[in-house]
């Protein structure tokens, strides 16, 4: 297989990975072109192009430009925009017309009373008929929906593909391609624009709805779930399962803020932003499922915002309720890897006059890179059996957590029941997926291909290449090199038993060995999973007791939140070299457990031995002329950490929710730690009580992008040495971490009570799209600042009490004012990339410190 088919298919695995009926028509008529001023020449944007006789039909996108097809031998196409007289053309049939250019004429027209005038005509929200009916639409909004009842439950059907867009051209231009000549038996019509499509993944699920209005609650309980597919295999903990349904949440309309492809766009009916967001033009008057309606456009005021083109279609009965919306995106939004972009609801009225969501459709375009071939995803959702009064869903609400979703094997149902519950059926094509999967497979690239994607996707190596067979993983892999200036060069081996094994029993560890310090470390991890498990012990809800005994080196004063200190890619450190560690040897039995309603709670008793290595030193200072070097202390300590997180979604990968990959950012997270130190109790050598707390949020600016802040606080309560005090968490390496200090060096700062606080603002391009050329980049602006304030009582001064262990050599006391950095930056570099200059603002006279500096992240973002 040649390197363009390796690029093809690597391109479907990775966009995988991120996030992830009749053969092609051969006689269907279709057209493409462009809408343009008849006078100017100036192209069209939204203009409305319908077969006449039929709902198939578009709207041209920011340049004009149009793609549509049917295979129903319809030829007469109409358009329309307000402001230029309608126009027909006729087609010819079965014949693929190309770059027409339609060209409408500008006219005063008059509508329902109100001259509308062409589109040039500067837009005034002042007397304009469509600004008032907005109006009374977003007033009525809640008033005219299901949610205005005490209680109701309704079935949702949920079907997802994802395909390979135009790939009968790959098929004609490849001659590697063309060997596989068993594709063209399963290309397949795309809804979306009537193209060929290869549909590459179909996953199915049925769940039941179950709402409250007070106090307001919202169950949604999975029934069953079916997945067919490429990534089937890629998906073995369920997190890109997780991360899909992070990205395409369900559209809510009447939301002021719309949670979509991992962003916040201004909802058409918001009641805050609309009328100042958006411009809105009444189009027409149309029937719309028997329903006369009025078909309303609207687009941004900025066409770079994170807003919507689209119609609604209000009712005209003077109810102004909605029967019908499309949404698209903007051509020039900045908006990654989507091409094309369109949401089309559909609403029913009930016998009591409020209005019930039916069918949800969403379709995407994607590509990773320019050139690069595109990704066709279709999520459908469709929803029936609307009930009310339920009583009986008293339990229901009364579970933990908005989602509940058993084992997968507990979802698996045979084919006759998805046959008789979808609310649609599949098309033919999408039938046949497993086939087609079957004949890739036989192909020797394919698999090799595919087992990178796996191995690159989970980090670990199987000794089986089935999946439900596999009773050992080697890794994770991106820890088996790394290096830092004690060990040099460090090897590391690592390996996990499955739930193949033992459903309940997990055993892990690894073996490293420094190249410099010529020591081996390792670490050995048993697990009782008191819930049975699918594949590994990490996934939710957890209620696990493990054993752990490990000897590793570790720097005091840079603990990683989201990733291991192995991590090769955390392994190029700046600033000044750091040789101040310890060999920790530590013996630690910890019960942690999880509750769906985001609660969890984690003890811990453990052992430890921590020995100097490197520069540093334990010296005890006796008195002025006394002192005492030791070569290492014990502890014996008993902690308790509480964390709540409300709204929090499951998330199965092995590092937990705090896994980087996890995209379900939004929910709080709040913190509450206490460590307790015993003296003479199994060899400890100090008494200490320490509490911690602290709490994390993503806050929403609307589509003026997010930020991202933390706020953290603790207390030492006892008279403790130097390590066991509080000292802020740094980072000395070349990437960017969350909740660190990047120009700040390990132990720096030594304080028995302190406060910290992170704010990273993303903004999304907001001031960068409004600047022209520039914004053409898609670059997007990145800012942070963060600070901390600590205080040092005297009994933990070595400077004024006797009996404590010396400051090593670059350590201080706060001041009288806070540490702070800040940071500014760009992201979305090549859409991947993010760099940003930080610059320290305090304490600029401490001696090799790093005063300013870049830092790089890589980020995957829509």
């Amino acid at each position: 297989m040649n390197k363009a088919v390796i690029r093809t298919l690597f391109a479907v695995l990775l966009l995988i990975g991120l996030g992830r009926q009749a053969a092609y028509a051969q006689h269907a008529t279709s057209v493409a072109g462009m809408v343009v001023d008849s006078i100017t020449g100036e192209p069209l944007p939204f203009v409305t192009l319908v077969f006449e006789g039929s709902t198939i039909g578009g709207v041209t996108d920011m340049d004009g430009n149009f793609q549509l097809k049917n295979d129903r031998g319809l030829t007469r196409l109409k358009i329309s925009y307000v402001g230029y007289d309608p126009k027909t053309v006729t087609l010819t049939a079965g014949h693929a017309t190309t770059d027409l250019r339609i060209r409408l004429a500008p006219s005063t027209i008059q509508l329902s009373e109100i001259v509308i005038r062409p589109k040039r005509e500067r837009y005034t929200r002042k007397n304009n008929p469509a600004v008032e009916l907005m109006k009374r639409v977003v007033a009525r909004k809640d008033s005219n929906r299901i949610t205005q009842l005490d209680d109701y439950s309704t079935e949702c059907y949920e079907k997802m593909t994802l395909s390979l867009d135009k790939f009968d051209t790959r098929l004609e231009k490849s001659k590697v391609l063309k060997r596989f000549k068993f594709l063209k038996n399963y290309l397949d019509t795309s809804e979306f624009d009537g193209r060929p499509i290869l549909t590459l993944s179909l996953r199915e699920k049925i769940s039941d709805i179950y709402y409250r209005r007070d106090p307001r609650s919202e169950k949604v309980v999975v029934r069953a779930t079916r997945q067919q597919g490429i990534d089937q295999s890629l998906d073995e903990y369920g997190t890109l399962t997780a991360n899909l349904d992070e990205i395409f949440q369900g559209v809510d309309i009447f939301d002021n803020n719309i949670t979509f492809l991992l962003n916040r766009f201004v909802s058409p009916l918001s009641s805050t932003l609309a009328n100042t967001f958006y411009h809105y033009y009444i189009m027409d008057t149309v029937d719309v499922g028997g329903e006369p309606c009025t078909d309303l456009a609207f687009v941004p005021v900025n066409a770079q915002s994170y807003g919507f083109t689209g119609r609604l279609y209000v009712t005209t009965d003077g109810t102004y309720s909605v029967k019908k919306v499309l949404l698209n995106v903007p051509r020039h939004i900045n908006l990654n890897f989507v091409r094309e972009l369109r949401v089309e609801q559909q609403f029913r009225r009930r016998t009591d006059g409020l209005w019930e969501l039916d069918t949800d459709n969403t379709y995407v375009l994607f590509q990773l890179f320019d050139g690069g071939q595109q990704m066709y995803a279709h999520q459908l959702r469709s929803y029936s059996d609307y009930r009310t009064n339920i009583a009986s869903a008293d339990s229901i609400f009364a579970l933990s957590g908005r989602v509940q979703t058993p084992l997968s094997r507990y979802l698996a149902q045979p084919d006759s029941f998805w046959a008789n519950r979808r609310h649609t059926p599949l098309r033919e094509r999408e039938s046949g997926i497993e086939s087609l999967l079957n004949q890739l497979k036989e192909v020797t690239a394919f698999k090799v291909l595919l087992k990178t994607a796996e191995i690159l996707i989970s980090g670990y190596i199987p000794i089986n290449d089935v999946h439900e067979k596999n009773k050992l993983d080697f890794g994770p892999m991106n820890t088996v090199f790394s290096a830092n200036n004690i060990e040099g060069f460090r090897i590391r081996a690592g390996a996990m038993t499955t739930a193949n094994l033992h459903p309940h029993l997990f055993l892990g560890g690894y073996g490293a060995f420094g190249l410099n310090d010529r020591r081996w470390k390792y670490s050995a991890t048993a697990t009782w999973a008191f819930n049975e498990k699918e594949y590994h012990e990490k996934e939710s809800p957890v209620n696990n007791l493990s054993l752990q005994h490990e000897y590793d080196l570790y720097t005091p004063g840079q603990d990683f939140l989201f990733t291991s200190k192995d991590n090769v890619f955390v392994a190029w450190k700046v600033g000044h070299p750091n040789r101040n560690m310890n060999y920790l040897r530590k013996t630690r039995l910890q019960y942690e457990r999880e509750w769906r309603n985001g609660f969890s709670v984690k003890t811990w008793a453990q052992v430890m031995n921590n020995e100097a290595a490197g520069t540093l030193r334990y010296i005890v200072r006796n008195s002025a002329d006394d002192f005492t070097r030791l070569q290492d202390y014990n502890t014996t300590e008993w902690g308790i950490q509480l964390r709540f997180a409300p709204g929090e979604r499951a998330y199965n990968s092995r590092l937990g929710k705090s896994s980087v990959f996890n995209l379900s950012k939004d929910a709080p997270v709040f913190r509450l730690s206490h460590q307790v130190g015993f003296r003479g109790i199994l060899g400890g050598d100090y008494r200490y009580n320490r509490t911690e707390a602290g709490v994390s949020k993503r806050i929403w600016l609307s589509s003026f992008g997010h930020i991202d802040a933390s706020l953290r606080g603790g207390i030492v309560w006892d008279k403790v040495p130097f390590p066991l005090l509080i000292t802020p968490n740094t980072n000395q390496s070349v990437t960017i971490q969350p909740e660190a200090f990047h120009l700040m060096n390990p132990m720096e700062f030594m304080a028995d009570r302190y406060f910290s606080f992170d704010a990273r603002y993303h903004l999304k391009g907001w001031i960068l799209n409004r600047i022209p050329l520039i914004n053409l980049l898609g670059l997007r602006e990145v800012a942070s600042v963060s600070g901390v304030w600590g205080s040092l009582s005297d009994r933990n001064n070595p400077d004024k009490t006797d009996g404590l262990m010396l400051f090593p050599d670059g350590s201080h006391a706060f001041g009288t004012s806070p540490y702070m950095e800040f940071s500014v930056g760009l992201e979305n570099i090549f859409r991947v990339l993010e760099v940003s200059y930080y610059r320290r603002l305090t304490y600029l006279n401490h001696s090799e410190i790093q005063r300013h500096g870049f830092r790089i992240a890589l980020h995957f973002d829509f």
